[in-house]
């Protein structure tokens, strides 16, 4: 009996650390190579780029301006093959993001960045876009950080079609709206267009979540920390003192 305990202790121990280990932040530098800014999602002066301006989570973030720009990962949304993994499959999709003090929006001072998933559902490509102004945010403070929530709402382009002027559906209620085939070609932050020029916005921490429990943090940096193996080292340790005691834990009872 004693011998069943000590084994359950080990594996409670291993599934612990298993689950951790589930929810992985990666962290994204300027010299990655599955996030990038390509020339052709600008506009009228805009751009996208890791920088120190305004760190979040580290040393970094997506630095944003406008009038339009894409700061796009994972994929290439234009492309059918490009697949990282089925709509269905995904529980919810967050970021984190703020408003630099000096922007101006042509679109009015509450303008947030936005946050895409490409999507492809048999031959039509589409993207569903979250943006504070269905969600709520009323007025927005200049310099602090956002984090958007798992329920928040996204609405709906179609390439070839154009906007479905429906603003308050979630990712379950897309979910039952799309083919059970449809899938992520791609994601993106950004901004505009028509916003201006003067549009200016950071983004980090770019989150997917799936329904079997694993989840994706996409942590822009300008540089690896040197210390980013501490939560590794950690989580061993972990494990390691959970086998300790439970061993103890059996060599006691054996007395």
């Amino acid at each position: 009996m004693m011998r069943i305990s000590h084994i359950a202790s080990i594996a409670f121990a291993a599934t612990f650390a298993c689950s951790v280990l589930e929810a992985a932040v990666v962290t994204v530098t300027p010299s990655s190579t599955n996030w990038a800014n390509p020339p052709g999602e600008n506009g009228a002066g805009g751009s996208s780029s890791i920088t120190n301006t305004s760190p979040r989570s580290g040393n970094g973030s997506v630095e944003m301006f406008g009038d339009r720009t894409r700061f796009v990962g994972l994929g290439n949304f234009y492309d059918s093959s490009s697949n990282i993994g089925l709509l269905s499959d995904l529980s919810s999709f967050t970021f984190d993001w703020s408003v630099a003090l000096d922007s101006i929006s042509a679109l009015g001072p509450n303008y947030t960045p936005a946050l895409r998933l490409h999507l492809w559902d048999g031959l039509q490509r589409s993207e569903l876009i979250w943006e504070g102004a269905y969600n709520a945010l009323g007025t927005i403070t200049k310099g602090d950080w956002y984090t958007t929530g798992a329920s928040d709402n996204f609405w709906q382009f179609q390439s070839g079609i154009g906007v479905t002027a429906v603003y308050d559906r979630d990712i379950s209620d897309w979910q039952s709206i799309y083919s059970q085939n449809a899938y992520i070609a791609g994601i993106s932050v950004g901004a505009g267009s028509s916003v201006g020029s003067d549009y200016h916005a950071f983004a980090d921490n770019v989150t997917l979540t799936w329904k079997n429990g694993d989840s994706s943090t996409y942590n822009f940096e300008t540089q690896k920390q040197q210390v980013s193996d501490t939560g590794s080292t950690s989580l061993l340790g972990l494990l390691a003192l959970s086998s300790l005691i439970a061993a103890r834990r059996f060599n006691y009872w054996k007395r």
